[in-house]
């Protein structure tokens, strides 16, 4: 078998072709579009992005995403790096075998680009990456490192039913311009105790407002105590010029409640659930900053931005929960679906397994 190789624009379309063939299963059959271009979701991020291949240009067998920017964990400035994007087209057996270049290629990554630690999601019902990536065994000696950080769950609150705002002691409103400083400074202060989380203090809010395709300004959301102090923000951003979710089948459970949420869509005016070859109308939650964790804020923030949005052709909107999550109580009353994952810090086999820090993560779940 020959060795992994780094991919180029060249191999834009095998890239795809294989992103989007291989879905990910369940009752819900999905699979992830990048189309047009592939690199797009990196080409938007601050960092660097690098993506490894195996296969002919004009169709690959395999393929993975690194990407490495700068961060904090513990306080202190730090390299941090994400690994996502993996997929193989072929069976478990050669997969087992491509595997064994993993290993290596992660110790030379983070050897030339200083990172020491790796994320990573997997979803929790992915059995097979779970057993192939995460348990080590005597044969595995370049095998990383993967340490549990997080369970984690995509929320995602469905437009169905007209809702109000609850009544609320916070004030909402949409972000201006002018709003940027504040906003910037009340994510810096919360990212800086995170473990990996990203650099708002060196210009990542504004290079989000002018990159990433779709994000305005005027789609964040700020919230305010009674005596006028900002004390939670968000952002509504629409991924479909980088990224967007395929259905290809409804089965099992899936396939009753598709008839139900439609039914009750025709009464309610909502857009009815996709058909198979047809993409999911959503959006992300991001820059999302709630210093205090009361979930009163979240709940204020999430009822604004579901009346501003309503009506307006998108299914639902997600949101990132981790297990245990203090906000949890904001959810109530939304009807919402849920996707489980796992968040790992990975490092290298020549390191020696560590620890790391509780509380929220810097990690973005629209990004992946």
């Amino acid at each position: 078998m020959s060795p992994l190789r780094r991919a180029t624009r060249d191999d834009n379309a095998a890239l795809l072709d294989l992103f989007g063939d291989v879905p990910m299963t369940g009752d819900l059959v999905l699979s992830t579009q990048r189309s047009p271009d592939y690199f797009g979701l990196f080409a938007m991020q601050r960092g660097d992005a690098e993506v490894w291949a195996h296969g002919e240009t004009s169709r690959l067998d395999g393929m993975g995403a690194i990407h490495v920017r700068d961060g904090w964990l513990e306080g202190r400035p730090c390299r941090v790096g994400y690994l996502g994007d993996l997929r193989t087209r072929f069976s478990a057996r050669r997969a087992r075998g491509l595997a064994r270049f993993y290993g290596p290629v992660l110790e030379e990554t983070s050897r030339r680009h200083g990172v020491d630690v790796f994320l990573t999601a997997v979803m929790a019902s992915n059995a097979a990456a779970l057993q192939s990536l995460v348990r080590r065994g005597a044969s595995r000696e370049a095998q990383p490192h993967y340490h549990l950080m997080r369970a984690f769950s995509a929320v995602s609150l469905q437009f169905v039913l007209r809702r109000k705002p609850r009544p609320s002691r916070y004030t909402v409103r949409r972000a201006t311009a002018a709003d940027v400083p504040a906003m910037a400074a009340l994510l810096d202060a919360d990212h800086r105790q995170r473990p990996f989380g990203y650099r708002f203090d060196t210009g990542e809010l504004e290079h989000r407002l002018a990159h990433w395709p779709g994000l305005r300004v005027e789609d964040s959301f700020l919230a305010f105590d009674p005596a006028g102090q900002l004390v939670g923000c968000t952002s509504a951003w629409n991924p479909d010029a980088v990224k967007r979710y395929r259905v290809l089948a409804y089965r099992g459970g899936m396939k009753w409640v598709r008839r139900g949420f439609n039914a009750l869509a025709t009464v309610t005016g909502a857009p009815r659930l996709p058909a198979p070859g047809s993409d999911f109308r959503y959006f992300y939650l991001c820059n999302t900053s709630i210093p205090s964790e009361d979930p009163g804020v979240l709940r204020a923030l999430l009822d604004a931005v579901y009346a501003a949005f309503h009506g307006r052709g998108f299914h639902f909107f997600t949101v990132q929960q981790d297990a245990g999550d203090p906000l949890t109580s904001a959810f109530d009353g939304f009807i919402q679906r849920r996707l489980d994952f796992h968040l790992y810090a990975v490092t290298p086999a020549s390191r020696p397994p560590r620890t790391f820090p509780g509380g929220r993560t810097g990690f973005e779940i629209c990004l992946p």
